[in-house]
């Protein structure tokens, strides 16, 4: 569906270049939801409007179901953005408009029959759960209710690819879920391929199938959203998952206990799916007849699965530390031995 090749954007000033995209190449399936995270500076803002031609590659080529983007021409981009349409942050809303008159600007402009704009608005006025609020103008809205406009107003033209940069930072965090739930509701019934763009890794863990990390313009790292969490391979990564996990109270647990027992193992357990539910490690460690102490835990769930951790302090010798990695392997269940710095 969308491929993005060697893409490279840099930015030209009087005294310097700032390579802002460098060498970026991916590819996102019809139908995912795709994101896109890094840190501010990291180039994912150009990144994602080099998607829809609102900045052009200095190098490399982007592909959307056929159509190389960069070569087209003036009139055929105008076109296509129809079908690749976008969601800002701050919403970009007119605000001498209503509710209605805001999502049917679109069709207003693609010189659509004020009769067939009335009909679509009021189709989309529905689906993002906007019913009664036609007439309301922006200036009467919450923020989460003027985001529901900007994502009506993008599905205006009917648009196979929605764009989305930041579209939930601007939002307090229940508002932000709801709108996840609203984009991951319309992808299912749109069938549409999403790209989102956030610094917010509970945005990607709630609603992605597939991300890719970004640092200093380059991609480091993609895959699979529960990959990405279970194993992540890049300090960025790891940075951004700790973040989202919130390991501070687990540290401190884990220094405390190092403090008053100083030969304990501290082990991290993982689980996915079902085993995050069920008492996998009180079953394997009764069988060994071994005492713990539980450090923290938590169950965090992702688009298309849940995963856990767990972390004990075992007074425990590295042959039995073996035969209990592999006994609890055997259940589904990673072991780390959380080294002393």
């Amino acid at each position: 569906m969308i491929d993005v090749k060697n893409a490279g954007k840099i930015f030209s000033t009087k005294n310097i270049n700032i390579t802002a995209v460098d060498d970026v190449s991916l590819t996102i399936k019809k139908g995912e939801i795709f994101g896109i995270i890094g840190y501010s500076g990291a180039g994912k803002s150009t990144l994602i409007r080099l998607l829809n031609g609102l900045e052009v590659p200095t190098s490399g080529d982007i592909v959307i179901d056929g159509d190389t983007i960069n070569q087209l021409s003036k009139k055929a981009l105008r076109k296509k953005r129809q079908k690749v349409s976008m969601i800002f942050q701050h919403f970009n809303l007119l605000w001498s408009r209503t509710v209605e008159e805001n999502i049917s600007f679109p069709l207003e402009i693609a010189g659509v029959p004020r009769s067939e704009r009335r009909r679509r608005a009021q189709e989309l006025i529905e689906l993002v759960g906007l019913s009664g609020r036609e007439k309301n103008y922006p200036s009467e809205l919450s923020g989460g209710q003027k985001q529901r406009v900007g994502i009506a107003r993008a599905l205006a033209n009917d648009p196979e690819v929605l764009l989305c940069d930041e579209a939930t930072s601007a939002l307090d965090p229940e508002t932000t879920d709801e709108v996840l739930q609203l984009l991951e509701r319309i992808r299912k019934e749109l069938q549409l391929t999403i790209v989102l763009i956030t610094h917010e890794m509970h945005v990607i863990r709630k609603i992605c199938d597939q991300a890719a990390v970004m640092e200093k313009g380059r991609v480091v790292e993609t895959g699979p959203v529960l990959r990405l969490f279970q194993n992540p391979g890049h300090p960025v990564t790891e940075r951004f998952v700790k973040d989202d996990i919130n390991d501070e109270e687990t540290a401190l647990a884990i220094d405390e206990v190092r403090e008053v027992f100083p030969d304990s193992k501290i082990l991290k357990l993982g689980f996915v799916g079902t085993k995050s539910k069920t008492p996998v490690v009180s079953q394997v460690i009764k069988s060994y007849d071994l005492d713990l102490n539980i450090l923290s835990g938590n169950i965090k769930n992702t688009n298309n699965e849940s995963y856990g951790h767990l972390y004990v302090a075992l007074d425990i010798d590295d042959k039995v530390l073996k035969s209990l990695s592999e006994s609890l392997g055997a259940e589904g269940v990673t072991v780390e031995v959380e080294e002393h710095e």
